[in-house]
């Protein structure tokens, strides 16, 4: 019997893909929102090469600096941030006529990263927003787009020039307001999570072996997108436009197909390997927040009894490994990388600790350039938590559940590793180059202890 992928590393890369110029109104990081201004180019061709030359640049530092496993041995797991990939609207707005600009951005990132180049390595991409909108210059212009806007843009200017009891009476309204509008969108935005692996993709019900997947997120919050330009632009889309499509999980989250929906996909590695197979579940930021995959533990109709998520990530902009939400099996590992916040003041040196009562490793990300005391300070953060008994029952709350517990992990294993700029990053992104987050550099995680 072999042991092909029987370990696993994670490397993270925080890059920040907040907008540009970003004002908090209340708490980004909890209740929170934004305004602020979208960094892209001015195409699509060239948004899509900038980002890629990008992560193109990130990926080879971190493969120039890990060992040289024996092929075969390791899975390399490469993530992202969610919001890598956007335009300077917003989404990637297409339309009727025009091919979906994710299909497009996947076929690039195939091209750039092919498994044969990269054959140990599974890529999560961050996410990719894109809108089909048949005529987008009628659409910020009707009257509901405009009123919106303007109830918003009102609100956020009074949350910033108010204080005390006052300000908390404004922000709930703005809060409000933002769920109201939601419930009736000018615009349905798709939020997809792009994944390329040299190792090949396949789900628990259905072998595929494809190279290249996506996933969606159901989950709008309040600062997915921004509540104003502060440049002043007006066709851009806004949080109180917009709704993510609605995801009936009713009969669970298992992927049936590359480009579905769903969270849940599977790599195999050979009848005779241990193990012969890992299942993932990837949650897209506020996605993890809302218990997508532990509200489905006793509901996924794996194939077969005792399968279960074994690996849990989640890209983000604005999110953590939150403890209810935990949802894989024991010795189950849960990554997260995040391009909006720090999780403390720590900064360069990785930590292990507590973290919202998860027991994990983690390391931060700010970017040290100075910023105008008007906006907020670039960050990101990674984190790692190792499941010691897994959570029971799909309700947190319910009689007789349990949440996760944890095993202590070591902190000494996790490797922060520089990024050069390259030509053109601060086109698309605010917050510098990021760093990267290698965690398992010398010792990687075994799968199955």
């Amino acid at each position: 019997m072999t042991q092909n992928h029987s370990a696993v590393r994670f490397i993270g890369y925080p890059i920040p893909t907040t907008p540009s110029q970003v004002i908090p109104i209340g708490n980004p990081n909890g209740p929170g929102a934004v305004a602020g201004t979208y960094l892209a180019a001015p195409s699509f061709s060239q948004d899509v090469a900038i980002r890629i030359a990008v992560l193109k640049n990130a990926v080879d530092t971190a493969r120039a600096a890990l060992p040289k496993d024996p092929a075969g041995a390791v899975t390399n797991v490469f993530v992202a941030p969610e919001f890598f990939f956007h335009g300077l609207q917003g989404p990637y707005i297409y339309g009727p006529q025009e091919q979906d600009p994710v299909a497009t951005l996947l076929e690039a990132l195939v091209a750039a990263f092919p498994p044969s180049d990269y054959p140990d390595w599974t890529f999560v991409f961050g996410s990719a927003i894109s809108a089909r909108i048949d005529a987008p210059e009628r659409v910020f212009g009707t009257n509901s787009v405009t009123v919106r806007n303007a109830v918003v843009e009102t609100l956020s200017q009074q949350w910033q020039a108010s204080f005390g009891p006052l300000q908390a009476v404004i922000f709930d309204m703005l809060v409000n307001f933002i769920k109201n509008c939601h419930a009736y969108p000018a615009v349905e935005v798709r939020n997809r999570a792009l994944l390329v692996s040299g190792i090949p993709l396949s789900t628990p019900a259905k072998q595929l072996d494809v190279d290249n997947m996506t996933t969606e997120k159901y989950y709008d919050s309040n600062e997915d997108f921004i509540l104003y330009d502060v440049a002043g632009k007006k066709n851009v889309v806004t949080e109180q436009m917009t709704a993510y499509p609605q995801i009936d999980l009713t009969a669970g989250d298992l992927k049936h197909s590359p480009y579905d929906k769903y969270a849940i996909f599977r790599q195999n590695y050979g009848a005779t390997d241990f193990p012969r197979y890992v299942d993932f579940g990837l949650e897209i930021c506020l996605d993890h927040s809302d218990f997508r995959l532990r509200r489905n533990i006793d509901n996924e109709p794996f194939p077969k009894s005792g399968d279960a998520v074994h690996v849990q990530l989640i890209p983000s902009c604005g999110m953590q490994i939150i403890l209810q939400g935990v949802a894989t099996d024991a010795n189950g590992l849960v990554f997260n990388c995040d391009g909006q916040y720090a999780l403390d003041s720590s900064v360069g040196q990785p930590q292990a600790g507590v973290q919202s009562g998860v027991q994990c490793i983690y390391a931060n990300y700010v970017d040290p350039k100075p910023v105008d005391p008007r906006y907020s300070k670039y960050a990101g953060h990674t984190q790692l938590a190792r499941v010691a008994t897994p959570a029971v029952g799909d309700d947190p709350n319910a009689p007789g559940s349990k949440n996760a517990t944890f095993d202590k992990l070591s902190a000494s294993d996790v490797t922060v590793l520089a990024v050069k700029p390259i030509k053109d990053l601060d086109t698309c992104f605010a917050g510098g180059p990021g760093e990267l987050h290698v965690y398992g550099m010398s010792k990687p995680y075994t799968l199955y202890p």
